[in-house]
């Protein structure tokens, strides 16, 4: 048994790919791929600001610290959960089962869904060095690095997966996805938030976002389909579906919020959810589980409402416990 088996196992995998469930798990699937990339974009619109001091001091003493904490204080939590329920309810071997643990926990990553911060320590490392770049770039390096990215980062790869389906022997060694990766993402964040895009242009983003999420719900099944299984090579963080989803949603939100006058009441809740939002991301996956084991599909719940309920029901869970936590001062010091 793996970490895998505790969270919410999705349909996705889950389920035959001719199913109406995993047809409906597909279309949700693909309409929230982009949400990885515009948390990383925020998080780089925040940092790179030349306005905002970030000391290396800094970084590390208030940043970086308070992630690692949390990285290994969940980790060890989630990895306890996992042993106690392996040892009680599937009666595997207690020493077999700690000893798993502890292997999991220090080649890393410490649990299945904090692979997240293992990438926010590496980008926050790497601040100062990109703050060089948008401290001096203009708008024409960031259109280069935005042409580099969506090319070199996002259409080669995908067309090496499409290739490789095709024929095993086909293989371009030409990609620079692991090279760009998640630091676009990063610094096209703080470039989008500082310059504006025309209305036209920015229209041609939407609609090739939307066009996008048609393509994905579509190509995933029809290549799931063939080979029998959930086939996740449209939903990866680096296709160019996916990329220019994040940067639609990420324009649609700043426009959207450029046009309107929020009340303070709901301001003050705005930040209220930014202020629990990373707490609720570490303990989420308790719920996953738990709700996971209730069942609601199996109880008659049909999918299509099975998975907004637990999604809800898992943000209410999670933001009701953060705030019972954030009550113990060391806890949301240093944990949450």
């Amino acid at each position: 048994m793996t970490q895998f088996d505790l969270h919410y196992p999705y349909f996705f995998y889950n389920d035959p790919v001719s199913s109406l469930g995993w047809q409906i798990a597909n279309i949700y699937d693909s309409l929230t791929r982009w949400a990885v990339p515009v948390f990383i974009m925020i998080s780089g619109m925040f940092f790179l600001n030349p306005q905002k001091e970030v000391s290396i001091q800094k970084l590390y003493r208030k940043y970086i610290f308070r992630i690692v904490v949390a990285l290994f204080f969940w980790g060890i939590v989630y990895q306890s959960a996992n042993v106690i329920k392996r040892v009680l309810l599937e009666k595997a071997n207690s020493n077999m089962a700690i000893m798993e643990a502890l292997k999991e926990f220090i080649l890393g990553p410490t649990w299945y869904h904090l692979w997240f911060l293992y990438l926010i320590i590496g980008l926050y490392m790497f601040v100062p060095i990109f703050r060089i770049f948008t401290k001096n770039a203009t708008e024409k390096h960031y259109r280069y690095l935005l042409i580099l990215f969506l090319s070199c980062g996002c259409a080669l790869p995908l067309l090496q997966e499409f290739l490789f389906f095709a024929d095993k022997s086909f293989r371009l060694y030409f990609s620079l996805k692991e090279f760009l990766g998640y630091s676009c993402y990063f610094i096209l964040g703080y470039y989008f938030s500082r310059f504006y895009l025309p209305p036209k242009m920015r229209y041609i983003v939407y609609i090739s976002a939307a066009c996008s999420v048609i393509f994905q719900i579509i190509g995933t099944s029809l290549i799931s389909y063939k080979y029998n299984r959930g086939i996740e090579v449209l939903y990866t963080n680096f296709t160019p579906n996916v990329a220019i989803q994040a940067i639609a949603i990420f324009l649609l939100v700043k426009e959207i919020c450029s046009k309107i006058k929020l009340s303070d009441r709901k301001i003050q809740l705005i930040g209220l959810l930014g202020k629990y939002s990373f707490g609720m991301y570490l303990v989420h996956d308790f719920f996953n589980g738990i709700f996971y084991r209730i069942g609601f599909y199996a109880i008659g719940i049909p999918q299509i409402f099975d998975i907004p309920i637990r999604t809800i029901m898992t943000f209410l869970s999670s933001f009701l416990v953060i705030c019972i936590l954030s009550r113990i001062p060391v806890i949301k010091k240093y944990c949450m």
